[in-house]
């Protein structure tokens, strides 16, 4: 039985002992793959902070953008009521008259100023430029 037991320890040292080599042999490429998944991960996670941030600044750009077309619109709708406004003193208090083209052109103006979502006082000039004859009265 003591030859049995010894040849059953020789086998298990000589297993522990390839086991051993084998995982010494292994192991640098145990590493490098260990290795090689980590730099991908970081990758990963660089080229995702990457796009997060690229799409950050697309957002910003939209914003100011959003924000200056809207500016511009007011300022758009101000011109236009102070055309009309023009438009009013000019023939309303002054000739007296409108001609047709320049009353398409009011019309049209104020079409799109009410378009924008305004109208204030421009609807009641509007209306009383409408109604002046086309030609002076002599």
């Amino acid at each position: 039985m003591d030859a049995a037991i010894e040849t059953i320890l020789k086998i298990l040292v000589s297993a522990a002992a390839a086991l051993t080599g084998w995982y010494a042999a292994l192991k640098p490429l145990f590493n490098y793959f260990k290795e090689k998944k980590r730099r991908k991960q970081e990758a990963i996670e660089a080229v995702i902070k990457n796009d997060k941030e690229y799409r950050q600044t697309v957002l910003d750009k939209l914003d100011s953008l959003h924000q200056r077309i809207d500016e511009n619109d007011v300022s758009l709708a101000l011109l236009q009521r102070d055309n009309i406004e023009r438009a009013y003193c000019m023939f309303v208090i002054e000739h007296g008259y409108c001609p047709s083209g320049m009353k398409q052109s009011i019309n049209d103006m104020y079409q799109y100023y009410t378009d924008r979502g305004y109208n204030h006082i421009a609807k009641g000039r509007v209306e009383e430029l409408m109604t002046l004859p086309e030609f002076p009265s002599s």
